[in-house]
């Protein structure tokens, strides 16, 4: 692109948005020839706060790397125990609902078993009652069983009753 200037000569130049990229693509590739980073060239931009290196981007010794490793095992040990705590007193609970529950169907029982003695003990009396009655029964009356059911052939029987005198 020409441009004429001020002074009325007649200058060749590129247009804004080229010269940005050609300026900034330059510095980049002298800044990566010489060995620097971005945050070299800029001051560690991305990390400095005013000046102050951000405590989160420094490097930590191997003694600072020991105690964070010894602090999250106390840490761990610490979770263990409150689980452990929080296990236990939930197997507690768990345990007094189930035994309350297994008192609750023994006292149950233990009345199913009452009714069923006592319906017991009811029919027990009863069927005693009956077989009294039943001997009694047979006490009044003989089994008299037909001649044809004993022995066929021998032919017919007359019973006759006897005749008993007030003497004997």
């Amino acid at each position: 692109m020409k441009v004429k200037g001020a002074d009325g000569h007649e200058y060749h130049v590129t247009g804004q948005g080229q010269g940005n990229y050609n300026t900034v693509g330059a510095s980049a590739g002298i800044a990566s020839f010489l060995g620097l980073n971005a945050n070299n060239i800029l001051g560690g931009f991305g990390r400095n706060n005013g000046g102050c290196p951000n405590r989160e981007d420094t490097p930590v010794s191997r003694y600072e790397a020991a105690m964070m490793q010894e602090l999250a095992a106390k840490d761990g040990k610490i979770a263990l125990l409150e689980s452990n705590i929080y296990t236990d007193s939930k197997i507690a609970d768990v345990y007094e609902r189930l035994n309350n529950k297994i008192g609750a169907m023994k006292d149950e029982q233990n009345a199913i078993n009452l009714q069923q003695a006592v319906y017991n003990g009811v029919n027990t009396a009863a069927v005693e009652c009956i077989k009294g009655q039943i001997a009694q029964l047979m006490g009044l009356t003989k089994l008299v069983v037909p001649n044809a059911s004993i022995c066929p052939g021998w032919g017919n029987v007359n019973v006759t009753p006897a005749t008993t005198t007030a003497g004997q």
